[in-house]
């Protein structure tokens, strides 16, 4: 009886332990995912307006025959994704419910830039064409960026690919967090586009051909900001029902604890009352 109150009770300074490194961790998610959150809404209104110029640009009459490869797309099929994971697990199922998303949307000889250790690794297990591997963007700035939006667009104009996607995990809320698929070339534009009598300078193409890789790269950073917030999110709900559940382990491990002494006391009295009788 003594082994077994010994057993729970270094269970219980376990599982105390435990639960003071997740509530700790739970902590600091919430803080960086408050502020993640911020950078992305302050970034989406950035990219926001570059759409709008496009969508201006757009309006201006065009020619008979559309030749901008960034809206009429490439002949090759061969299209492009960028695929956005973390570089660290401890976050639930934000990983695998992506890369989920993954294998059954993406074929495995369509070329992936892959951005995370965790999806590199998986995307490597799982022979997957990944011609660009990215682990250093936990905490990246625009500039870092543009390097990457380089190298895809250079795919692009050369006619090595015919689109590019990214592959990210939208955020809705603190508690809900989707894999989706963000169409960045060639441009999805409304159907219905308002002509207007507008003069563009220099013109039209030289215009289109300046915005649009910026707005593609102002779109990149965007969605890398949205996954970031879900990783965060996901990992603070993590860490929260890890806490939940540390504290009913603890409650059950306490009602154990209890008994195990009521019953070690009940048979000390029982023995020294059978000694009692005995003399």
């Amino acid at each position: 009886m003594a082994g077994q109150i010994s057993n729970i009770r270094r269970q219980l300074k376990s599982v105390k332990a435990t639960q003071k490194i997740t509530n700790a961790m739970s902590l600091v998610a919430t803080a960086k995912l408050t502020k993640q959150r911020n950078r992305m809404f302050e970034n989406n209104i950035f990219s926001n307006k570059y759409y709008e110029m496009i969508l201006e640009a757009m309006s201006a009459p065009r020619p008979a025959v559309e030749n901008n490869p960034y809206l009429t797309g490439n002949l090759v099929e061969n299209p492009l994704h960028i695929v956005i994971t973390s570089n660290s697990g401890l976050c639930g199922s934000y990983n695998m419910d992506l890369l989920k998303y993954v294998e059954k949307t993406v074929k495995k000889e369509d070329p992936i830039f892959a951005i995370g250790e965790y999806g590199i690794e998986w995307l490597d297990n799982n022979d997957f064409a990944v011609i660009r591997r990215i682990t250093d963007l936990d905490d990246v700035k625009p500039s870092i960026i543009s390097k990457l939006v380089y190298d895809v667009l250079e795919l692009f104009k050369m006619n090595e690919i015919s689109s590019i996607d990214i592959i990210y995990t939208q955020y809705i809320n603190t508690m809900t967090f989707e894999p989706s698929t963000y169409h960045l070339l060639p441009l999805d534009l409304p159907d219905e586009l308002e002509i207007k009598d507008v003069e563009l300078v220099p013109d039209r193409d030289s215009l289109l051909d300046y915005l649009i890789p910026q707005y593609a790269g102002a779109v990149i950073y965007a969605t890398f900001l949205e996954a970031k917030t879900s990783e965060h999110a996901a990992r603070r709900s993590a860490m929260d029902s890890a806490n939940r559940n540390a504290e009913d382990l603890i409650e059950r491990l306490a009602l154990e604890y209890n008994q195990a002494r009521q019953t070690a006391i009940t048979q000390e009295v029982n023995e020294i009352t059978a000694g009692a009788d005995a003399l």
